[in-house]
């Protein structure tokens, strides 16, 4: 705790907090923009926002990803403090307190997320709550997304000081989770971004006798959260591997 504690400490001028708040405002916008046309009460209100959410996370959230990475890596790569720390603790105690905070701040990022799409349903008067599963799901399929983004770049952001480099990888991936969307699922598995929609449950079907969507829900995708996970720990094995052999 007290080594996750110092994490805090290092970004606490960095306004890692104010960047969440701030990208998780433009999502709620771009929902609230949906939910307008839509129009009070609508019955598909709900499954609008729970549909549109993880394609909007595929960028936003991403980005978020990325700055988060980039900046509790990078406060330690500009004060070229990395070898002092290591004499004070073990490389697997820094990088888990560095990836501890950082998942704490997505964390934050996705139950504000969620509270904007609550009041932003509740102000349009959509009927029909959804239940907490959906509730549930939808926290754990764009939390787990974003953790493996958070992994993704954070480990480019080890490799490389000049982080110019890990928020190129962000960004590329970012665009790359959007345009993944229109690809086939085997495809669409490949681009670390697009998870933010794989891994989501609710599914859109255009009936052919109209032009309103139709929703539904599917289960959960257990196969799709394995992927992420060896994806995570392999990455994360990687990452220390690496860390350990440069010179610092």
């Amino acid at each position: 705790m007290s080594y996750l504690g110092l994490e805090f400490s290092k970004i606490k001028r960095k306004r890692v907090l104010l960047m969440a708040v701030l990208l998780v405002a433009a999502a709620l916008a771009w929902v609230l923009m949906g939910a307008w046309q839509d129009g009070e009460g609508s019955e598909l209100g709900w499954s609008g926002m729970f549909f549109s959410m993880p394609v909007i996370n595929c960028v936003l959230m991403s980005l978020l990803a990325t700055v988060v990475a980039s900046r509790v890596v990078d406060v330690d790569h500009e004060a070229g403090a990395f070898k002092q720390l290591l004499c004070l603790q073990s490389t697997g105690g820094l990088l888990a307190a560095k990836l501890a905070c950082a998942v704490l701040i997505m964390v934050f990022a996705v139950a504000l997320e969620l509270a904007g799409v609550f009041v932003i349903g509740q102000a349009m008067r959509f009927p029909s709550v959804p239940g907490f599963f959906a509730w549930a799901s939808l926290f754990m399929s764009q939390l787990a997304a974003s953790v493996c983004m958070l992994i993704l770049v954070g480990v480019v952001a080890l490799k490389w000081e000049n982080q110019f480099v890990a928020v190129a990888v962000g960004l590329a991936l970012s665009l790359a989770g959007l345009f993944s969307n229109f690809l086939p699922t085997a495809l669409q598995r490949l681009v670390p971004s697009g998870y933010f929609t794989l891994l989501s449950t609710l599914r859109i079907d255009w009936n052919v006798e109209s032009t309103a969507p139709v929703f539904y829900q599917s289960a959960v995708p257990w196969p799709d959260y394995v992927i992420v996970v060896l994806v995570c720990v392999a990455v994360c094995a990687l990452g220390v591997a690496v860390f350990s052999r440069k010179e610092h």
